[in-house]
């Protein structure tokens, strides 16, 4: 199981917008999402992110180099994991249930939370817009093997984990995955950043989550 320190962003005050947040989570260390548990879904991508919080909001940014671009997905809590997705699986501590926070490229997500694959609850979309997001998509670099370089930060108040009844982020302990997928990009992929033990695509295994420690 890997282990994950989420900082505490001190640098961060409640009046700063989200593109300051991007900049800050830049100075952070990056993760790398680079397992593939399934090889017959191998591609060449590159994927990353940083975290931390800061007391009441969980802040993410991904970083993902690609070949190709393709949202059809505009509805909240919809299928975000047919586009280009980032996803984000936590729990709180030693709760069975858990919340798998979806994005597109584009910032369009889904939230639900539960123990399993098929025990979901959607959170209502009024707490889904909480979430604020912030999207860049550009072309890579000249020298890139890869087409297009897209980033999205999250803010995710920690009124979003509705079922757990938190009061700060600070000194939490938790577990949780961090993926990045494309089910219907002509290449689909399946990348996890804590390793997974499955015969075929699952995202939905908290036994193979990591620990997270938070600040």
């Amino acid at each position: 199981m890997r282990n994950l320190f989420v900082p505490f962003l001190d640098q961060y005050t409640a009046n700063d917008d989200i593109e300051k947040v991007s900049t800050l989570l830049d100075a952070l260390p990056k993760n790398r999402i680079a397992q593939q548990p399934w090889p017959e879904f191998n591609s060449d991508l590159q994927a990353n992110f940083s975290i931390a919080h800061s007391n009441d909001f969980l802040m993410l940014k991904y970083v993902v180099t690609e070949d190709v671009i393709k949202v059809a997905t505009t509805e909240l809590n919809g299928a975000v994991h047919k586009d280009n997705c980032v996803e984000f699986f936590v729990s709180f501590g030693a709760d069975k249930s858990y919340y798998n926070i979806e994005v597109n490229c584009v910032g369009v997500c889904l939230i639900a939370y539960g123990k399993g694959r098929s025990n979901r609850d959607f959170l209502p979309k009024e707490l889904v817009k909480r979430i604020k997001t912030h999207a860049v998509i550009k072309t890579a670099a000249e020298n890139s093997r890869r087409k297009y370089v897209w980033e999205i930060t999250l803010m995710i108040p920690i009124v979003v984990f509705a079922f757990s009844n938190l009061k700060t982020l600070s000194q939490q302990r938790g577990f949780g995955n961090f993926f990045k997928c494309g089910d219907d990009l002509p290449q689909p992929h399946f990348y996890s950043w804590n390793e997974i033990e499955a015969e075929s695509p699952d995202f939905h295994l908290p036994e193979f989550f990591g620990s997270l420690a938070f600040g």
